[in-house]
């Protein structure tokens, strides 16, 4: 994650205000930090991450947020509370979820409606009355630059190593089911070295990569034919959306997040601890498509995200972000 925004923050040197995203962390794996890194690749934007900066330059992005020519989007709570020191209309704020304090969540929502050039919800049901026209639903895109292999039996899953997203099942499934095919699980978190422990050995079906950087993440993808994910808690999964943009055939929960892939003809969704013979006979069917079926069916998944989240992601950001930089 690029951190370099906060070493020069004036852009009395240029000609036009720069667009810098700040944010909490600079996880691989985090929604919002998916987010920024598509609009960096995208739009050249600049990344913040505060947990990576010492008190003194805290100090100096405060100052600049509240004095300089920049302009700011701030993603979820702790770095929305950097925008209450511009209160002009200037910037704006981005909403990835309601998280852990939906009432924490939808007061700043609400005080930044009066505040903010824009707020900017990936959901409706963040705060389903927003009190200003300040603040619009956006739902989720995000690219990667990810290939499909029409002729691998591989599945990715890259994410949080963690209870929540019922890594266990999703191993257990793949090293009991899957006769054929690798399942690649990337990321970190308290659960990989039990899941080492267990299926890390000669001739498993499972190879475990933990945390990698995001271009090793796409070089992965483009060996897989799948993303699988049996996260019984999502809203909608950027991961999720950059494997469908590629291409990639989605393997994931019946979420009410994840209907969209109920569109796809021939594709299952998961039920954790549900009949997992029937849904490895279902993945079975989709390998056995002769070749000109896979590629239709690649572009079947494409299409439909790319019709449903990508057209307007980028043209409200484009849009956005080319009036922030005529100052």
């Amino acid at each position: 994650m690029n951190n370099a925004a906060h070493t020069s923050m004036s852009s009395n040197e240029t000609s036009q205000p720069r667009v810098i995203n700040v944010l909490w962390s600079s996880r691989a794996f985090g929604g919002a930090e998916v987010y920024v890194e598509t609009m960096r690749t995208i739009w050249g934007t600049e990344t913040c991450a505060l947990q990576s900066l010492s008190a003194k330059e805290r100090l100096k992005l405060a100052a600049d947020i509240a004095f300089g020519s920049n302009i700011y989007i701030f993603h979820d709570l702790r770095a929305a509370f950097f925008g209450f020191l511009r209160p002009t209309r200037r910037n704006i704020t981005v909403i990835h979820a309601p998280g852990k304090w939906l009432k924490l969540t939808q007061t700043i929502t609400f005080l930044h409606a009066f505040l903010q050039k824009r707020v900017v919800m990936v959901a409706d049901d963040i705060y389903p009355d927003p009190p200003t026209d300040h603040v619009v639903v956006l739902e989720n895109f995000s690219t990667a630059g990810i290939e499909a292999h029409d002729a691998s039996a591989d599945a990715i899953y890259f994410g949080r190593m963690a209870h929540t997203k019922n890594v266990l099942d999703l191993a257990q499934f793949w090293h009991d089911h899957m006769k054929t095919g690798t399942l690649h699980m990337l990321g970190d978190g308290a659960l990989l070295a039990e899941l080492r422990a267990k299926y890390e050995h000669e001739g498993s079906n499972i190879r475990f990569h933990g945390a990698v950087a995001h271009d090793r993440i796409t070089e992965i993808a483009s060996e897989c034919r799948f993303y699988t994910s049996f996260s019984g808690l999502e809203g909608l999964s950027l991961s999720l959306i950059e494997a469908m943009d590629g291409g990639l055939i989605p393997l994931v929960t019946d979420l009410p997040s994840q209907q969209f892939v109920k569109q796809i003809p021939g594709i299952p969704l998961v039920t954790v601890k549900g009949d997992y013979t029937r849904l490895a006979a279902e993945i079975e069917v989709i390998n056995t498509l002769p070749p000109e079926d896979r590629a239709a069916l690649r572009d079947t998944v494409r299409t439909t995200v790319r019709d449903r989240f990508r057209d307007r992601w980028m043209g409200f950001w484009d849009q956005t972000i080319r009036e922030a930089r005529k100052g």
